[in-house]
């Protein structure tokens, strides 16, 4: 009876995953946003969209791209309402990117005294009630040591979002290991991003040593990190040769997970496959959405992140 019913969490997940992924705006509607005359249009272009709390007249691009995002968040939670009963880990650990943006917004806070607006993490949440009554940077980082995201070492303040994203990336892995080569290619661009901006530290290689091994942090130039690097997320180097190329791999790993989620979302067979692509389209299409609003606020038209991304 347990895994009939298992079953049938999936069927209806599975269900409501390829509808939600149906609702996502795309390259073409996300192109129409950045080619507006300016912000005030294309939030007016988000009304009756998954995003349309973000057409609100006068919001300002930062308060667009935090409704943008928490559109994501809320179809993750409606999303995982579906789910069977067994997949709470799963759920939880696709929406540790929301709860590291949470964290590091209250880094931020904590550093500069300003308020600051959560994402609603409901029941999804992993450790962010804990995380979020802290009142201090050496509270955060003991209420984080105590926690699954692990303490992110004495140079918090300069590599915690790179540390907090490899042990969320390592989250998903543990869940759905089908990830390890969106898991891989992320990795492998934040040790890029590490070796071409001198800015790593060891608490980033030890978080990124299980998904990617430690021979990179012996590697010189981005030739020497290709060989270093696992061949599953390798990929993502190519064209990559100086800091200022380092957006273009990261929008050609957007594309590539958006890509395989398309893949997964055409299985047949319900089941985590297909919920998995719906996350990853939508996830990309926000991150989309995103881009083509900066891109409308600065009146410059669709920008080379878009073009990667088509």
């Amino acid at each position: 009876m347990e895994d009939v019913l298992m079953g049938a969490g999936w069927v209806a997940a599975t269900v409501r995953a390829k509808a939600m992924a149906r609702r996502r705006m795309g390259a073409g509607a996300a192109r129409r946003l950045a080619s507006s005359a300016g912000l005030p249009d294309a939030l007016r272009l988000l009304d009756g969209t998954a995003y349309a709390r973000a057409a609100v007249p006068g919001t300002t691009l930062p308060e667009a791209e935090q409704l943008v995002t928490a559109a994501e968040l809320w179809q993750l939670r409606v999303l995982s309402g579906w789910m069977p009963g067994s997949a709470g880990g799963l759920a939880r650990a696709l929406a540790g990117r929301y709860e590291l943006a949470n964290i590091e917004a209250h880094a931020r806070g904590l550093a500069d005294g300003r308020r600051r607006t959560y994402l609603e993490l409901g029941s999804l949440a992993t450790s962010w009630p804990r995380i979020a009554v802290t009142t201090s940077a050496d509270g955060l980082r003991r209420a984080l040591a105590a926690s699954p995201w692990g303490d992110p070492g004495d140079s918090m303040a300069e590599n915690l979002h790179d540390v907090l994203v490899l042990r969320w990336l390592r989250m998903v892995v543990a869940e759905a290991p089908q990830t390890i080569g969106w898991a891989s290619g992320a990795a492998v661009l934040l040790a890029a991003k590490q070796l071409l901006t001198a800015t790593g530290g060891h608490a980033v290689g030890r978080a990124a040593t299980p998904l990617i091994g430690d021979g990179w942090l012996r590697a010189r130039s981005v030739a020497a990190l290709r060989p270093a690097v696992p061949v599953a997320g390798r990929w993502v180097l190519e064209g990559v040769g100086s800091p200022a190329e380092l957006w273009r791999a990261e929008a050609g790993l957007a594309g590539r997970i958006e890509a395989d989620g398309f893949r997964l979302l055409r299985q047949g067979t319900p089941g985590m496959d297909p919920v998995l692509g719906a996350v990853a389209v939508l996830a990309v299409d926000g991150w989309r959405v995103r881009a083509a609003l900066g891109d409308a606020s600065y009146g410059a038209g669709p920008g080379e992140v878009l073009d990667v991304l088509a």
